[in-house]
């Protein structure tokens, strides 16, 4: 997978892509990134970006493969696997999203909820000071 796929290096993870049979993925966070509770934090944080912006969107993994994977054999499958980086643990989860959709050459998604990161909300309530 590490030789054979994909790799996208970011500030907060490396995300390694792999065309698959079925829609897998995998997080590591090594000892390099802190101890155990920063360390699963920097899982939930990472699984949640593949959860937000592959699992969650139909199509997605099939256009990554697409334009990622091209000379792999057709199918839908994807391998996902997200490598933390030691400033991943003080990370928020819309930055981590935000890279994620960076690393795949993505615009941002237009977030509508209240406290999203285009409300001009910090997610306190308040305005930010540069809204």
């Amino acid at each position: 997978m590490y030789k054979e796929g994909v790799k996208r290096i970011g500030r907060l993870f490396v995300l390694y892509l792999y065309p698959g049979d079925d829609l897998a993925r995998a997080v590591v966070a090594s000892r390099k990134v802190g101890g155990a509770v920063t360390r699963n934090r920097a899982k939930r944080l990472l699984r949640e970006a593949i959860r937000d912006r592959i699992e969650n969107r139909p199509g997605a993994a099939a256009e990554i493969r697409r334009r990622y994977l091209p000379a792999a054999p057709p199918g839908a499958g994807l391998w996902v696997v997200a490598v933390a980086r030691g400033c991943l643990a003080e990370a928020r989860c819309p930055e981590v999203i935000e890279e994620f959709d960076r690393l795949l050459d993505r615009p941002p998604a237009v977030d509508s909820r209240p406290d999203g990161p285009s409300s001009g909300q910090d997610g306190e309530g308040a305005p930010r000071a540069d809204a």
